[in-house]
């Protein structure tokens, strides 16, 4: 909500923010109305709670540190000044979706060797969250934070609404 004072639009802000959790998830605008509510309803995150970690592909890029070397390297740097600024997070979430670009895009630029694996993962996101589990364990343990994993995806043919699956590691 915004005010104009002095011919200025005002906008709100959280003035004492205490976040204890970051929420991974894509860009995409066609889910953005989704996320907002989920995180308030379901996970239990009010604005100032928690800090959003928007990037296309979502946590996507976890699950391959070997092959997408630069791509990790920005998430577990962000991870990393995170946790350096908020120790109180010991809680992450991570968000894949259904239909994702990213996805179709890694399947048009990884190299020949990996086309196979891409391709299965690229209409189906979801099956990439075990793997993301597994190397968010191992290579970012040393941050101490606690993962659930979400799976959104489309409820009907026409794509107007959404559900989220939570998905077990």
């Amino acid at each position: 909500m915004s005010e104009s004072v002095g011919g200025t639009n005002v906008y709100e802000a959280v003035p004492h923010a205490s976040p204890e959790a970051v929420v991974v998830y894509c860009g995409d605008p066609r889910f953005q109305t989704a996320f907002e509510p989920f995180i308030e309803r379901e996970l239990g995150l009010r604005r100032g709670q928690f800090i959003p970690f928007v990037v296309g592909g979502g946590a996507g890029v976890l699950a391959n540190p070997e092959r997408l070397p630069k791509e990790f390297k920005f998430m577990k740097d962000r991870f990393e000044l995170i946790h350096r600024n908020f120790p109180p997070i010991k809680r992450v979430v991570l968000i894949n979706h259904e239909d994702c670009i990213y996805y179709r895009m890694l399947a048009q630029r990884v190299p020949g060797f990996l086309k196979d694996h891409v391709s299965k993962l690229r209409d189906r996101p979801g099956e990439d969250l075990d793997p993301i589990a597994r190397v968010f364990h191992r290579l970012l343990a040393h941050l101490g934070l606690r993962i659930e994993l979400y799976y959104a995806r489309f409820t009907n043919a026409d794509h107007s609404q959404v559900t989220f699956d939570h998905v077990l590691a």
